[in-house]
């Protein structure tokens, strides 16, 4: 590890508490996470390894952990964990999902999908007003989700529309099905955060795609998101975990004016220099394993994609019908 790494989770499953969606990890193979970095390396507070970025001295070694969308399932399954083995993460927080407990809309349809009819499924999409380009335009392997979801990101700027709430709820209803995965409230945000191993972030308020919205909405996010974690807390980072991923310079640089001095992405491992604010993290999935992360830790996986030649883009794609 030559630069270190900032590893990204979601939520966390268990026996009785599972999930479609591959962003979850087991709880158990967190905590095997946890034995490979500290084997590998050592793990830091995510303060002291963005300090030491900052102040330009390596990070040679450091991991960091982070958690997107401040799921209750972290605080219920892993808080004794983090606890009893002095594990130090930082929680980043969608403070609109945080005053209600809400649940997600990705959550509500991964795990609603596989107990309805196909049928009834391209029922629902036909209501919603999924247009025909995005069923033809995705690949096939991103799965049969792909389409709706690409096309929320890119319609609705990644925010399930209050029109289309009743739809959503009716196929629930009828399935006699919730997902059991939301976020945690502001009060148990601060029952885990009294946790001396646990700070906050900022992963906007209402988690939409930064880049698609006008500078002053896309500062309001943040600022609104960042005052409502302090008004209530003492232990918040200025730091911004990007929403679904997407980033551009534009983002990065509103995200800069709005006070944050770093903005977490998905894209993978740290890089030599973050002039631009963007901080790189290794997106955990419940596919990846401790053989698979103690291979990209030592930093294999990256010397066989630029071996290849698979150089990684400047920012992601955007949604639309095609990507």
């Amino acid at each position: 590890m030559s630069r270190g790494a900032v590893l990204c989770f979601h939520s966390v499953t268990t026996t009785s508490l599972a999930a479609e969606g591959s962003a979850h990890v087991a709880a158990e193979s967190f905590k095997s996470f946890v034995g490979v970095a500290r084997r590998l390396g050592e793990i830091v507070p995510l303060r002291e390894l963005l300090r030491r970025r900052a102040e330009g001295r390596s990070t040679a070694g450091l991991i960091a952990l982070s958690f997107d969308d401040a799921y209750a399932a972290i605080l219920n399954e892993l808080a004794e964990f983090i606890s009893r083995h002095a594990v130090p993460v930082t929680i980043f927080v969608t403070t609109d999902a945080a005053a209600a407990g809400a649940r997600f809309w990705w959550d509500r349809i991964d795990d609603l999908f596989p107990r309805v009819g196909p049928e009834r499924w391209r029922a629902f999409e036909d209501a919603c007003g999924l247009p025909d380009s995005y069923r033809t335009g995705q690949p096939a392997s991103y799965g049969p989700l792909r389409p709706l979801r690409q096309w929320l990101l890119a319609a609705h700027q990644g925010r399930w529309p209050d029109a289309l709430e009743p739809l959503l709820e009716a196929v629930e209803k009828a399935c006699r099905f919730q997902t059991a995965h939301r976020s945690m409230t502001f009060a148990e945000i601060a029952t885990l955060a009294s946790l001396s191993e646990v700070e906050l972030g900022v992963h906007t308020a209402s988690h939409p795609v930064l880049p698609l919205l006008p500078d002053d909405e896309l500062r309001r996010e943040i600022e609104t998101a960042h005052d409502a974690l302090r008004e209530r807390f003492t232990n918040v980072l200025p730091v911004l975990a990007v929403p679904f991923g997407l980033y551009d310079g534009r983002m990065l640089r509103v995200a800069q004016r709005a006070g944050m001095t770093a903005s977490l992405t998905l894209a993978g491992t740290l890089r030599d220099s973050d002039d631009d604010g963007a901080v790189p993290r290794v997106c955990m999935t419940s596919g990846d394993t401790a053989a698979r992360l103690g291979l990209r830790l030592l930093g294999i996986s990256d010397f066989v994609r630029r071996w290849s030649g698979r150089g990684a883009a400047l920012y992601p794609d955007l949604p639309s019908a095609t990507t």
